[in-house]
């Protein structure tokens, strides 16, 4: 029994000490795996979430942007388009599989091949990324412009297996480009190819492979008084006329012939590709003839001429000058000094560019310069002439005229570079600083010498000077400043330069005469037929030009001109001057005619201030 009790306890003795503990252990051990499987569920939850969240955030951000994504897995050959991607091309979510095919067949012909090889490129892994533009065409038969990004995705053994990638529609932003870039490069009137885009052209031109049987020329072209177009009848009546002229340009020329704006009344015309020398001067002279009859705009017939020059790669005097190969941008300035020769030689005509003038524009440019410098340097110096009336030698007035005393030249009359003053714009600031010293000089003279306080000081002005917008407030300014009495003063200005902008002149002149200034028509008789203005313009005086008063004594038509002139004078009041007399017998003629004022080597070359002042000296005031 005891025994029994013994085996008994020493049983549990041996389970509780040997069995039990394993039993515990697989209870931790069940514990612990129930504890890391609730990790790993916790764990896979989160990444669920995760996925989630990124899910829709990848689906908000597809449906926010403008851009369409694309991501093609390569190894299903399944590619995802977002919605916006298949907008796009005007499709709904269910009407483009994901099938590269749909994209590839809505590319261009153009670009498919480009786009393929770049994907193959970014495939292969020889690129990690590229962008390019393509035409996309879509659902309503139209082709839009497209800028697409991609890149390439590794897998963890570093090949691709995925391309993603995005397209914008670019189509609008292009569109406004391209108008831009056009409308930098076109004038907004003419729509013409303006100076920027011709040049662009000639310079591309001139890189060809020269042929001896395919001939270039251009033809710089400028209308003769386009200004006074403006001036007379109003900007908007210019500009139409300029479409007129353009249109007339136009017909004259070949389909493949390029026509440029490149100023106000400049035009350029690039003839190319043609056999015949003579070409461009048959062009030229066609513009001509196109030009010659006058043009309606509104009620008005306006008569336009051009002057053109021409220059040519035929030409062996260009080969003189520069370079062997013929370079149009050169051309253009070569066609330009031709241009202004024909200017020169009376507008209206044509002239083709020789070595001579290109010489003779380098002279002309160098003078110009020296004109700056003495403009600068204040090289001038004012002579006078006297005015005399004519019955009693008694001095009247003076004619200021203009001498350049050049440091190397010495003195250099007006007749050498004047016409180079006007035609450069440098005739403004020399003006205004002949009518200023002018005044200041009379004025020092009145002031130094009462008895002369009825002289006055004739002063030429140009029509320029007219021209500017505060022209009229200068002036007075000027008399301000100088202390000069205004009715002292007398501006010449000359017939045709009157006629040709006579709205812009009686504006200027109106505020004058409200001042007291005098306004003298210089030459009249030689330029326009203007007894139709006279009766507008508030001229004060009239001066015969000195063509007429030559040989008046012997020329019988000369004298009746001056007769007409004369006649003139009396019926509008005026007062009237004879330039250019030399003889007693044509101041004895004049006096006969009753011409009262003279003026000429007769009675005294234009003389320093130093001669003058002592000829005011003199009591009598009599030469």
């Amino acid at each position: 029994m005891k025994s029994g009790l013994v085996e008994q306890s020493l049983g549990h003795y041996l389970f509780e000490g040997i069995f039990l503990p394993s039993i515990d252990n697989e209870l931790n051990q069940e514990k612990n795996l129930l504890n890391a499987t609730e990790v790993e569920f916790v764990k896979d939850q989160q990444l669920l979430k995760a996925l989630e969240d990124s899910e829709t955030r990848y689906t908000l951000a597809t449906q926010i942007t403008n851009d369409g994504l694309w991501d093609w897995n390569l190894s299903s050959n399944q590619i995802y388009f977002s919605s916006r991607w298949k907008s796009m091309v005007g499709c709904r979510e269910q009407e483009i599989r994901n099938n590269p095919i749909e994209w590839f067949v809505r590319v261009h012909a153009t670009d498919i091949e480009k786009l393929k090889r770049n994907l193959l490129a970014c495939r292969q892994g020889k690129i990690p990324q590229f962008e390019m533009e393509y035409s996309l065409l879509h659902q309503d038969g139209e082709y839009r412009l497209m800028h697409c990004k991609c890149i390439g995705v590794s897998d963890a053994s570093g090949s691709i297996n995925r391309l993603i990638g995005s397209q914008t529609d670019i189509t609008e932003r292009r569109q406004i480009e391209n108008q831009l870039n056009y409308e930098s490069e076109h004038d907004k009137l003419t729509r013409l190819p303006n100076r920027q885009l011709f040049i662009q052209h000639l310079t591309e031109l001139s890189h060809l492979e020269p042929h001896p049987d395919y001939m270039f020329a251009v033809l710089f072209l400028d209308l003769d008084h386009f200004k006074n177009v403006n001036n007379n009848f109003g900007q908007s009546i210019g500009d139409r006329l300029l479409v007129k002229i353009v249109h007339k340009l136009q017909s004259c020329l070949r389909s493949q012939d390029l026509i440029a704006r490149l100023g106000s009344d400049e035009f350029a015309i690039l003839l190319f590709g043609f056999t015949h020398v003579s070409l461009p001067s048959e062009v030229a002279c066609r513009i001509q003839q196109e030009l010659s009859l006058p043009i309606r705009v509104e009620d008005h017939s306006i008569l336009i001429t051009a002057s053109i020059g021409i220059s040519s790669n035929h030409h062996s005097s260009l080969q003189q000058i520069g370079d062997e190969s013929y370079n149009l941008v050169e051309s253009l300035q070569n066609a330009e000094i031709a241009m202004n020769q024909a200017k020169a030689q009376g507008k209206a005509c044509h002239v083709v560019f020789e070595r001579s003038l290109y010489l003779q524009s380098i002279e002309q440019s160098q003078s110009e310069n020296e004109l700056r410098e003495a403009i600068e340097q204040e090289q001038f110096e004012l002579y006078y002439q006297p005015i005399i009336k004519l019955v009693d030698r008694q001095l009247v007035g003076f004619e200021a005229l203009i001498r350049w005393q050049h440091p190397i030249k010495g003195l250099i009359t007006p007749t050498n570079f004047i016409p180079l003053a006007e035609n450069t714009g440098l005739i403004i600031p020399i003006g205004w600083w002949v009518l200023r010293s002018a005044c200041q000089q009379m004025a020092a003279w009145q002031k130094q010498y009462p008895s002369s306080e009825s002289l006055f000081i004739s002063v030429n002005i140009s029509s320029q000077q007219f021209s500017q917008p505060y022209g009229g407030h200068i002036i007075a300014q000027i008399l301000a400043e100088t202390g000069l009495n205004p009715r002292c003063l007398k501006l010449e200005i000359t017939e045709s330069e009157v006629m040709e902008n006579v709205d812009v002149v009686l504006n200027t002149v109106e505020q004058l005469k409200s001042l007291g200034i005098q306004l003298s028509m210089d030459d009249f008789g030689t330029g326009y037929s203007s007894l139709s203005h006279l009766h507008c313009l508030p001229v004060d005086t009239l001066k015969i030009d000195r063509s007429f008063v030559q040989n008046i004594e012997s020329d019988r038509s000369k004298l009746e001109l001056v007769k007409t002139v004369i006649k003139l004078a009396e019926v509008f009041e005026l007062d009237l001057i004879a330039e250019g007399i030399e003889t007693e017998q044509q101041c004895d003629q004049l006096l006969e005619l009753q011409c009262e004022y003279g003026q000429g080597f007769l009675f005294s070359k234009p003389i320093s201030k130093l001669k003058a002042k002592s000829l005011i000296e003199t009591k009598t005031l009599r030469v």
